[in-house]
């Protein structure tokens, strides 16, 4: 071990656990007074207050960040926010002290809902069974009340206004929907029986010239759609593809006339207008793709099945069946499927002889 050098030149040794000598006093470390931390003292000051000034790099990244608050302090803004109002509606923080501890001055940011009930000092409870506005003067129909408990409103009747009408009966029998005239008869036969079989015998067979017109309309629409072109074929895919709009519509109507003719019962007119609208339904074009013939065949069938339900139910005369039967076989040719109705004709005319 190094020793020490002496004024007079020599060297004197010591042990290497020697008291250090008492000179070196000033050189040893005193006990001073414990730093408490200056915001512990001052818990109202802001965060920042005491924190030295942030570089520009801190600026930019705080700025990036959530908001803090503002370095100025304001005792007034402090009071209002430590306050207990302030404390009861605020949303409580979150535990996080398992991840970082808490910090102080830090806003905590509430609701919409929240912030519209600063005006009220009392919590109001969320429970529907438990609200009552009485004391606001709400009117007792805007009382919310428990939805297992209540009662849902009854729902008021709509009340039809029955006013006598001082025009002509035919003027005022224009307006009215099918159905309107449908219920005023059966109201009138009801409280006349009488006027039942006055109205049978004056009831007039169903004028299928409406029927005809929209047929003859949308047929005209499928032929406006081909191809003018005398390049272009007007019964291939793509010739298809521009009117099958047109078809779709054309068959729903062919469809639904039929169907209120046998709603209605009048079997003579399903005859006469199967027979009618078959003609239509023959016009429309025969395209080179077989699938493209789906409504095509689908209209047949379904004028089939009409003509077949009123020669079941309708109790036909001999001479009319004679006659249909006569218009059945032209009609082949379109749809093997009619073969059906004339068999059925054929057994009645045997049975009636």
């Amino acid at each position: 071990m190094e020793g020490a050098v002496t004024p007079e030149g020599g060297r004197r040794t010591r042990a290497a656990l020697a008291e250090i000598p008492a000179r070196l006093d000033r050189l040893r470390v005193t006990p001073l007074q414990p730093l408490t931390n200056t915001r512990e003292r001052s818990p109202a000051l802001p965060a920042g207050y005491l924190s030295p000034a942030p570089s520009p790099d801190e600026l930019l990244i705080q700025q990036r960040g959530r908001k803090r608050l503002p370095t100025t302090w304001s005792p007034d803004i402090d009071l209002k926010r430590n306050s207990s109002f302030h404390s009861i509606i605020r949303t409580p923080p979150k535990n996080s002290s398992r991840f970082s501890p808490q910090k102080l001055g830090v806003t905590l940011r509430s609701t919409p809902r929240k912030r519209l009930l600063l005006g009220d000092v009392e919590r109001i409870p969320l429970t529907p069974e438990k609200i009552d506005f009485s004391d606001i003067s709400t009117p007792q129909k805007f009382k919310i009340t428990s939805p297992i408990k209540g009662t849902p409103p009854s729902k008021r009747s709509r009340v039809e206004k029955l006013s006598e009408f001082k025009g002509s009966i035919d003027v005022a029998l224009k307006g009215l929907s099918p159905t309107q005239l449908i219920n005023m008869i059966k109201t009138i036969t009801y409280k006349h029986p009488e006027v039942e079989d006055e109205i049978r015998k004056e009831m007039p067979v169903p004028d299928l010239s409406p029927l005809e017109e929209r047929l003859n309309y949308l047929k005209s629409n499928i032929f406006k759609s081909l191809p003018t072109s005398r390049l272009t074929s007007k019964t291939d895919s793509p010739a298809y593809s521009r009117v099958a709009t047109h078809l779709a519509a054309f068959k729903k109507c062919v469809v639904d006339q039929g169907k209120v003719l046998v709603e209605s019962q009048h079997w003579e007119s399903v005859i006469e207008y199967v027979f009618l609208a078959w003609s239509y339904v023959r016009a429309t074009p025969v395209w080179d793709n077989q699938p493209h013939n789906a409504q095509r065949k689908q209209c047949f069938r379904a004028l089939t099945n009409y003509c077949m339900t009123a020669l079941k139910r309708g109790g036909l005369s001999q001479e009319i069946l004679i006659d249909v039967q006569d218009k059945l076989h032209g009609m082949v040719a379109d749809s093997e499927e009619i073969q059906s109705c004339l068999k059925f004709i054929q057994g009645q005319l045997q049975e009636l002889v």
